[in-house]
């Protein structure tokens, strides 16, 4: 299959052919004559293979990010490795992202902008939208560490038996260039989705990330059942991860607990005092606050 460059510039623009690559049925996003908000390469015939080596699917999900999803678009777009698949997953954004997106979108392979009915449910379709072996979810203000990342990712990392390759985390508040080291550890099931390549195939041995009313931890029960002899962990950090306006919730706290206690071999003991100190987490910050307060005020 020959292979064609249309812009050297970009990763995603240097090894593109016109011939549609045949796609798992499991993996198909279920067509919408009333999808209208999409375009990228694909719109004008172009597609990428695995001839020229493995093909990296990057997804990214956006909302209403006009100020930031830019920084990342060109992060992606500016890596040296020249067989990347870019696909942008909009929730219908009304701020002005779309206009952003479509100013790249001679270097995105596709984009699709439209109500999902949540994050996981967005990070299905960009599966389904995908063609590549390995798949990258790199997020709204997040970015790659360097340009070269996914070059000494393929060239160190994907020639072996694993399946899910991550590392440690460059951890950023988007204010400025400092930089606090993440420590992440598959054993512990510690993992940033941004700082991961994994095989696309690992959706057919698991399923895909659970969609559910409530459920904010479908990434982590999917890290949680694959098995352990398919991690890999690279030595150089892949992600800069934006933690501005990160937090998590409660209900994320309790929900990461049960699947320790059904799948990660969590005590009965210690779910049931973790689950405790969850509950009680507010009432307990306020006592110690005003036990620290009053011997303050004594001495």
């Amino acid at each position: 299959m020959s292979s064609e460059c249309i812009n050297e510039r970009f990763s995603t623009t240097r090894r593109l052919t016109r011939v549609r690559p045949d796609v798992d049925p499991c993996f198909r996003l279920s067509p919408d004559p009333e999808r209208k908000n999409e375009g990228g390469l694909r719109a004008r015939g172009l597609y990428k293979s695995d001839e020229s080596g493995p093909l990296i699917s990057v997804i990214t999900i956006a909302l209403n990010c006009a100020s930031t999803i830019e920084k990342t678009i060109l992060s992606v777009l500016s890596q040296t490795y020249s067989n990347i698949e870019y696909i942008i997953i909009d929730g219908g954004s009304v701020d002005g992202t779309l206009d952003i997106i479509r100013k790249y979108e001679h270097a995105i392979d596709y984009w699709i902008s439209g109500p999902d009915r949540s994050l996981y449910d967005a990070m299905n379709k960009g599966i389904k939208a995908s063609t590549g072996k390995w798949l990258n979810f790199m997020n709204v203000k997040d970015t790659f560490v360097s340009d070269a990342t996914i070059q000494i990712v393929v060239d160190k990392y994907l020639q072996g038996e694993a399946k899910f390759v991550y590392s440690d985390a460059l951890l950023t508040n988007g204010k400025s260039d400092d930089v606090v080291l993440h420590k992440c550890d598959h054993k512990k099931y510690v993992f940033i989705h941004q700082a991961s390549i994994y095989r696309k195939s690992l959706h057919l041995e698991y399923g895909l990330y659970l969609v559910a009313k409530g459920l904010t931890i479908s990434d982590y029960i999917f890290f949680c059942l694959i098995d352990q002899k398919y991690y890999l962990k690279a030595e150089e950090p892949i992600a800069k991860y934006d933690t501005t306006g990160i937090s998590q919730s409660k209900a994320s706290v309790e929900q990461k607990f049960l699947v320790d206690y059904l799948l990660n071999g969590m005590s009965k003991y210690e779910f049931l005092i973790r689950l405790q100190l969850s509950y009680y987490y507010g009432q307990l910050k306020m006592f110690f606050s005003r036990l620290l307060k009053s011997r303050h005020l004594k001495t």
